[in-house]
């Protein structure tokens, strides 16, 4: 059985498992990611510098006890890196990856107080990170690419593809490992402006778990350098959820009793 599938059975039992009280809404923000070679030879010729990208989707929240909570996301996002060299000064591959990702957080939630006796909440979890690579993007200098009158590679990351049949603006990953986990450690305040509905600001850090191919790496046509792949991604995101209860029948009972009331 794939992981994949695993990974929703999983998924489902819990759902079916927690109270009826479920929330649901947007969920967007930026965030910024870098890689982290395995190679320890790798780590001496290259520098690794962030890149900013940004994600969005839709966040359902499940109540699973009182202050208890069962987060996840269907998102899109963007994540990537800046490569120099410590050999070769014109050396600089940027690259962006496109990925479909389901953040799942456990968190708990607390009170605090701030001026004036106002209260506020906040929380902090964790859990694991289900990311689905799409593809991407990037462009790359380099002394070599200069002896051949070539100022910027612009390339596209294709899958599958056989070497020796790639276009000049493409790298190819022959064997990726397209299916990636990690794990997600997360912190972030809660605003209530009325009873069923909810404002989450989250902070939350992403560590990789699996490489992004651990047989082979990224190849280039017109060049001899290779991207290496056995690395993993890491990132910073700051995300804004705006989440609305879906137990509308129970929303409106305080309005049908104060109208009878009335009457």
């Amino acid at each position: 059985m794939s992981k994949k599938t695993l990974f929703f059975l999983f998924f489902g039992f819990i759902a079916s498992e927690v109270p009826a009280q479920i929330l649901i809404g947007p969920t967007a923000g930026p965030n910024f990611s870098w890689t982290n070679f395995d190679d320890d030879q790798a780590r001496d010729i290259y520098n690794v510098r962030p890149v900013a990208g940004f994600h969005g989707g839709v966040m359902v929240q499940f109540r699973v006890q009182k202050r208890f909570f069962l987060n996840t996301s269907l998102i899109y996002s963007t994540k990537g890196k800046i490569v120099k060299s410590e050999i070769d000064p014109l050396f600089r591959n940027q690259a962006t990856y496109k990925y479909i990702e389901m953040p799942i957080v456990y968190t708990a939630e607390f009170k605090g107080t701030f001026g004036g006796g106002r209260e506020y909440k906040w929380y902090f979890g964790a859990g694991p990170n289900i990311s689905y690579w799409l593809g991407g993007k990037g462009s790359m200098t380099s002394g070599d690419l200069g002896e051949q009158s070539i100022d910027e590679l612009p390339y596209k990351v294709v899958f599958g593809k056989d070497p020796e049949t790639i276009d000049a603006e493409e790298m190819t990953v022959v064997d990726p490992n397209r299916m990636q986990l990690g794990l997600n450690v997360a912190a972030g305040f809660v605003f209530e402006p009325m009873g069923y509905q909810k404002f989450l600001l989250l902070f939350r850090y992403e560590l990789g778990h699996s490489f992004m191919s651990r047989t082979t790496n990224g190849v280039f046509e017109p060049v001899f350098y290779q991207d290496d792949m056995r690395i993993r991604n890491h990132g910073l995101r700051i995300s804004l959820s705006y989440l609305i209860d879906t137990k509308i029948a129970e929303r409106k009972k305080g309005k049908s009793t104060i109208k009878g009331k009335a009457r």
